[in-house]
């Protein structure tokens, strides 16, 4: 298995070589052809794809301690290019990372349990430490998970996910790691955000079978609690209403 941070060029040619696994190409393929179809809601991932700009990693490992560790380096590939870009350039560069299907993982409850217990695993691998910027309590509004000194919004999507279709993978437990400073640019809470949201929300509205996630909302104001769009149910009942992710490593709560 291919340990290292790809680009689409990349993995096309290392699946012509033979160099990934089935598995692995079938999670490609699944996430190309999904954000690549007509009426996927998120532009800006489907601009990102058709540029080549998706990055994307595998992780088909069962053991937790060693997942983890896989993820959090992948993680330190990827904030490291983030780094080197411009602030808008950066959060253009989405992360897919995709895990194997828990075998444990049996229902959404199972997911989210084990998908946050994945962050708090990879934030107490992160080598930097957490920005001054941004607040370490999740309860707090502007508040966002951090690895390598970076903001970053995580999109998690499983196989579980039948109804909200902008959420379902088949072939893997997926998380989405974007950079969130230059998102907040173009799709903020700003005129001009503020319509490329509603553009996404609308398509969203039409593309999954249930109703948009009543959390969802626009990073900083008072009622926005940005883990609460990390992993969104099936239905919209809340599957927690407070955050499952520990504080930061060595820090008082701010």
């Amino acid at each position: 298995m291919i340990q290292r941070v790809l680009n689409c060029h990349e993995i096309e040619t290392e699946l012509a070589a033979g160099r990934l696994s089935d598995w692995a190409e079938r999670c490609f393929r699944e996430l190309s052809a999904k954000v690549d179809a007509e009426g996927f809601p998120c532009t800006f991932g489907t601009v990102a794809l058709r540029r080549g700009d998706v990055l994307f990693a595998f992780v088909d490992i069962a053991d937790i301690t060693l997942q983890a560790e896989r993820v959090a380096s992948a993680l330190q590939d990827f904030t490291a290019r983030v780094h080197a870009l411009g602030t808008v350039q950066a959060s253009m560069l989405p992360f897919a990372v995709f895990l194997a299907p828990p075998e444990d993982a049996a229902s959404m409850d199972d997911y989210f349990r084990i998908g946050w217990d994945l962050l708090d695993r990879i934030h107490r691998l992160d080598s930097d430490p957490w920005p001054e910027r941004v607040p370490n309590n999740p309860d707090a509004p502007d508040w966002s998970f951090c690895f390598g000194g970076v903001p970053l919004f995580v999109n998690f999507k499983t196989p579980l996910h039948r109804a909200r279709r902008s959420r379902r993978m088949d072939n893997a437990f997926l998380l989405l790691f974007q950079a969130r400073d230059g998102f907040d640019v173009v799709a903020g809470d700003t005129p001009q955000g503020r319509r490329a949201r509603a553009i996404i929300r609308t398509k969203l509205a039409a593309y999954d079978d249930v109703e948009i996630w009543p959390a969802l909302g626009y990073h900083g104001r008072p009622e926005n609690r940005d883990w609460k769009e990390y992993f969104v149910p099936e239905s919209n009942d809340e599957i927690a209403t407070l955050c499952p992710f520990m504080r930061p490593k060595g820090a008082e709560t701010r």
